[in-house]
């Protein structure tokens, strides 16, 4: 369950604001850059996600994403994709590849995930971590589907179009922001 009361949620909203700028920018750029090759694009989304990947994994990355921009991939065969090209089950950076082509998918990260209670497998077979890893994919959009019906969930919709009108977000990323802030 998701730990995000109104005192937190309020808390978090002005904090929102320049990484909410920094994702509106990235997301009004992928689709007519070609984000394997440009640096500026790439660095945005470096500092944004905090990608601290050498530049054989960031060529490998960005060449992915750039495949996948005009589709909607499941996670599962980004996470492959992934795992094929630089040799890492990259949970993580998978979801954001995922969340960057279809907002209306969550990000996995390690706030996310503790504050759900959830794990990752860090070892044994790239088989099972990269199912174990599809699994927490989909319960964390469960959760956050599940959290976004409450009432506070509406509340923090609410405050969020308030703090930021004209943002044209979805559900899921004005809630993955504000937990990332939250913490």
């Amino acid at each position: 369950m998701i730990q995000l009361d109104r005192p937190a949620i309020e808390t978090a909203l002005p904090l929102v604001a320049k990484g909410l700028t920094q994702y509106c920018w990235l997301q009004a750029a992928l689709p007519t850059t070609n984000v394997a090759s440009d640096r500026t694009f790439q660095t945005a989304f470096n500092g944004f996600y905090r990608v601290r990947r050498n530049r054989e994994w960031q060529t490998a990355f960005y060449r992915l994403l750039e495949e996948q921009k005009s589709r909607r991939p499941p996670f599962a065969e980004v996470l492959e994709a992934l795992h094929i090209t630089t040799g890492k089950v990259e949970a993580s950076f998978a979801s954001k590849l995922v969340a960057s082509v279809d907002p209306d998918k969550p990000v996995i990260d390690d706030f996310v995930l503790q504050n759900l209670g959830l794990r990752l497998l860090r070892t044994g077979p790239a088989d099972r971590r990269r199912a174990r890893a599809v699994e927490i994919h989909d319960r964390i959009g469960q959760v956050f589907a599940d959290y976004l019906e409450t009432d506070i969930g509406r509340h923090l919709i609410s405050r969020f179009e308030q703090s930021y009108p004209n943002r044209q977000l979805t559900r899921i990323k004005m809630l993955d922001l504000v937990l990332w802030q939250a913490r």
